[in-house]
């Protein structure tokens, strides 16, 4: 993984694709990491795991549901567990595209991410 910029490396992304958070996000309550300690549910650590963003869509200009940008948005997920060994949450959140090739690199699928999808298998969605 590169440690630069999307925007750095003139990379566009793509729907599909996981990228690191260089830098902490906001302030407070909410505000979004750019590392975390994960422990799995099978009680694997992970003490300064990286911050992955996978890209759900890439979106026009001003669409409903998004909030107004005047240039296309990107949204994203990112999970989360509020405790160690705990259910996984998938979080939710878009940036305008100048934004986000700005506080992103590129990433990998995160090791939270296989424990996520199991435990939607178990639940019955997926």
């Amino acid at each position: 993984m590169g440690t630069g910029s999307l925007k750095e490396s003139g990379i566009t992304p793509e729907k599909g694709a996981w990228y690191r958070l260089l830098s902490d996000h906001g302030d407070g309550v909410g505000m979004l990491t750019a590392s975390y300690h994960y422990t799995s549910p099978a009680g694997e650590k992970y003490p300064d795991n990286a911050r992955m963003l996978q890209v759900l869509d890439v979106v026009a200009p001003a669409t409903h549901g998004v909030g107004y940008s005047p240039e296309k948005s990107v949204l994203c997920m990112w999970l989360h567990s509020p405790s160690p060994g705990r259910r996984l949450v998938a979080h939710h959140i878009s940036f305008p595209m100048s934004q986000f090739i700005d506080l992103v690199g590129v990433g990998s699928e995160p090791p939270e991410f296989a424990d996520f999808q199991a435990q939607q298998v178990d639940a019955g969605g997926l």
